[in-house]
């Protein structure tokens, strides 16, 4: 797999939830956090980490338990989104800013969101100035339910577990676009082979409800973009995100599935080059 991040810090919330962590801190009040979705990891931001490592700001990301380098587990609980949301506000608090953007994708979304939600409902400050949300997983009360749309969906967990390859084959074909570029296919199914089932399961059923209707209190600006060949989230849902956020806007991608980072990220850097240059204007600081 290519290594583009810096190698990871270890990085404890709590004892024995052990995140791999990389970060570049160049003594900047600016800082992009990158949060990965469901399945994913922090190298599927090599292409955003390459271009913006170039910059004077900090960067920051990271696995999520039972991805990448974080430490696995065989107990469902641990996977429940407050967890996660819990880790999100503990990687915030552990690399202070004046300035945050966010950039996150899919289940990320849904994390970042539940995070915020959580905070307008404590009447408590959101210590962060934008959100790019790529390829958002849908506000449902619950994620538990069918994930291929076919009869893979009926399987039995323990037989799930011996038909991988043809579950793999599926997810391909849902979440990238017809015309992916091999070479990035082949690294991503090599990132994935640590990816359990019993893990991906567990995060789906451990996804909380997330507070919609406070989200319309989030003045904050967010900058959605959305695969038009996205298998994984269909458009419907990703609509009823920006219609959640009012001060989000909403843009469809041609040509593009659910790995939007990687299919077209000079799209997705053009974007943080916007937020950023809003940022610092706001700031008064030359762009």
């Amino acid at each position: 797999m290519t290594e583009t991040l810096p190698p990871a810090e270890t990085f404890f919330r709590v004892p024995g939830r052990r995140l791999a962590v990389s970060s570049k801190q160049t003594g900047s009040d600016t800082t992009l956090f990158f949060v990965h979705g469901l399945g994913g990891n922090r190298q599927q931001w090599r292409l955003q980490w390459d271009r913006f490592s170039k910059e004077p700001i900090n960067l920051v990301a990271w696995d999520a338990l039972g991805h990448g380098e974080s430490a696995r587990s065989k107990h469902e609980q641990v996977f429940a989104s407050r967890f996660s949301v819990q880790d999100l506000a503990a990687v915030l608090a552990a690399f202070p800013s004046r300035k945050r953007i966010i950039v996150a994708h899919s289940f990320g979304c849904r994390i970042t969101l539940e995070w915020i939600s959580g905070l307008l409902a404590a009447g408590e400050d959101i210590s962060v100035d934008g959100l790019i949300l790529l390829g958002p997983a849908s506000l449902a009360p619950s994620l538990k339910g069918p994930m291929f749309g076919n009869w893979m969906d009926r399987l039995p967990f323990w037989i799930a577990s011996f038909a991988r390859p043809a579950l793999q084959a599926r997810f391909e074909k849902l979440a990238w676009a017809p015309d992916v570029d091999p070479e990035i296919l082949k690294t991503e199914r090599q990132a994935t082979k640590r990816n359990s089932l019993f893990m991906i399961n567990a995060v789906r059923s451990g996804a909380a409800p997330v507070n919609t209707k406070i989200l319309r209190r989030f003045d904050k600006p967010v900058h959605i973009l959305a695969g038009q060949n996205d298998g994984i989230v269909p458009l419907a849902e990703v609509r009823k995100v920006h219609d959640f956020l009012p001060a989000s806007t909403l843009d469809i991608l041609p040509d593009c599935g659910h790995q939007i980072m990687l299919e077209q990220p000079d799209v997705v850097n053009q974007y943080i080059e916007k937020e950023l240059q809003r940022l610092s204007s706001s700031s008064g600081e030359a762009p």
